[in-house]
């Protein structure tokens, strides 16, 4: 018999977490992935904190960009209702965010994102953390979500095939950005070093095709290459 080091109740945040994973295994899922060159993004965001004595984050940017683009194609922010009659197409941009705190992976919901700037995304990003990290969120902070964003930047992660948190019907993993040699859209095609991330967004195929998935994501990409729009 394998000796066992350590056995770990597989109970609270775990199994709700793994609950909402086993559903997710029944849904069609497509996908598509794009790069983004956020060389402008990350110096912006340090010229923003600088200014404005500020902690924002790059996921800060990407759920702005995310809320914004769900906007632009209302069907990606959008679920299949319970008894599968209907497709309900949600108003608000309801941001889940995958947060790997203390006492596991949650996903608190910044509500209303497509209505708050960035700097409030990021206070309100650094409150759901904490609540998170201490294990006090409250069933609110992550009821009511239509889109799910993971940032994986920080785990030195270059791809991603992330699954949607059922009802929602999509999710779009922010992956690790590195600097790659690039061919500039400058009518020389000079070649230069840019640092890139990728995206990958996983949608419920019952509800989206692929045109609005590249639509979306399409979106998030020009706000994020272009971050001045996102303030």
């Amino acid at each position: 018999m394998t000796e066992i080091l350590e056995s770990i109740p597989y109970k609270g945040i775990r199994k709700a977490m793994g609950k909402h994973m086993e559903a997710s295994l029944s849904i069609p899922l497509h996908y598509q992935g794009i790069y983004v060159d956020v060389t402008d993004l990350l110096e912006f965001r340090k010229a923003v904190n600088a200014e404005h004595g500020s902690k924002v984050t790059v996921n800060d940017f990407i759920v702005r960009a995310v809320a914004l683009s769900l906007q632009k194609t209302p069907i990606m922010n959008s679920s299949l209702n319970a008894d599968k009659t209907a497709i309900e197409v949600y108003k608000p941009s309801n941001v889940s965010v995958m947060t790997a705190s203390e006492k596991g992976l949650v996903a608190p919901v910044v509500k209303d994102a497509q209505d708050k700037s960035v700097f409030q995304i990021s206070e309100e990003m650094r409150e759901l953390v904490g609540r998170a990290n201490e294990g006090k969120l409250r069933p609110d902070d992550c009821s009511g979500g239509t889109f799910c964003v993971t940032n994986i930047g920080k785990l030195n992660s270059y791809d991603s095939v992330p699954r949607p948190l059922p009802p929602q019907s999509s999710i779009m993993t922010a992956c690790t950005a590195k600097k790659m040699a690039v061919v500039l859209d400058d009518g020389k095609d000079t070649i230069a070093a840019r640092m890139m991330m990728k995206l990958v967004i996983g949608s419920d195929h019952r509800v989206t095709d692929g045109v609005p998935l590249a639509n979306f994501i399409n979106d998030v990409k020009n706000y994020l290459e272009n971050p001045q729009s996102l303030m």
